[in-house]
Parts: structure tokens; sequence; C-alpha cells
């Protein structure tokens, strides 16, 4: 919603300032692909390993809670016939305790990845911005738009994506530890 407000807004500036062409040749407008940014930077590209590392870490605890599970599973299943009435009572809820437990941990390591994702990219978010500010305030801009919002075309020459990207690389701001 919040884009195609922007991209609005935008179109109704461009079609005001044409209506007079010297306006119209003094408005200097860009467009930048933050998420080619995002993902092509280092800073994008390290926070993505972060991710990446973390989801390693807790995709390992829930497959070693998974087949604990399973190998109590298997266990039930196969001494159902020997095992008493009671015993049998207790190894199900047993399973079924691990079985929660499991549950809980893979909604807790999905949150947390939610968590950890928005944490790292407002941070390289943050990093584009201050280089998008550089740019503008260096080359003079008045409008810039983000391509995803919208833009279906764009000539080269209006295209500042390569030159934030190579601004973020160039001056990396790490981002704190999370």
């Amino acid at each position: 919603m919040r884009k195609t407000s922007v991209v609005a807004v935008a179109f109704l500036v461009v079609i005001f300032f044409a209506g007079t062409s010297i306006a119209a040749q003094d408005i200097k407008i860009a467009v930048i692909d933050v998420n080619k940014v995002l993902n092509q930077s280092e800073a994008g590209k390290t926070a993505k390993k972060k991710m990446e590392a973390r989801y390693e870490e807790l995709k390992k605890s829930i497959d070693a809670k998974q087949e604990e599970a399973k190998k109590l599973k298997d266990d039930i299943d196969k001494n159902k016939v020997v095992l008493g009435k009671d015993k049998l009572k207790e190894k199900e809820d047993a399973l079924a305790a691990k079985v929660a437990d499991l549950r809980k941990l893979t909604q807790e390591s999905e949150q947390e990845m939610q968590e950890r994702q928005g944490e790292l990219t407002r941070d390289v978010l943050k990093q584009i911005e201050n280089q998008i500010d550089i740019v503008v305030k260096a080359e003079k801009y008045d409008l810039v738009l983000e391509r995803s919002a919208g833009v279906v075309f764009v000539i080269d020459s209006l295209d500042i994506t390569d030159r934030v990207l190579g601004l973020v690389n160039k001056n990396p701001q790490a981002p704190a530890a999370k």
C-alpha cells in the first residue's frame, strides 16, 4: 500500500511538472533497486550468512529432538505387546511431552529467525539509506523511486543502483552483532 502511494505521488509530481517544459527540464529523477543492493552488497551477504549459520544451528537442534521422539515412538511400537499397561502409558506420555517440546522449539526457532532477519535487514537497509542520501545530495536529485514500487521501465542513466551498491561496499558499517 505504501509503495503504491509513493508511486502515485511520484507520478502526480511528474505529470504536474510535465505541463511546463521549463520545470520538467529542471526536475531530476533517479531509480534504485534496493533489493539488488541488499542482495549483492557485502553487508547483505554477511547478514545472509549469519542467518544461514543460525538456521543450521537451530535445524540441528530440531533434528536431534525429532530423532529422539522417533526412537521413542519406534520403541513403543516394537514393545507395545510386551510392555505393561502402566509402562506403556508412561512411555506414551513421555512421547507426547517430546512432541510438545519439539513443537515449541520449532515455533520459537521460527520466531527467532523472523526477528533476526528483520534486525539484520534493518541494519543493512540503514546503511543503504545513508548511501542513497549521499548520492541524492551529491547529484541533487529531486525524486528517487524504488524499482520494485511499480517502475516498469527506466533508462540506465537514471538508475543509481550500481553507484549506491559501490558506496555500500566501499563504506561498510558493521551492523551490531546480534
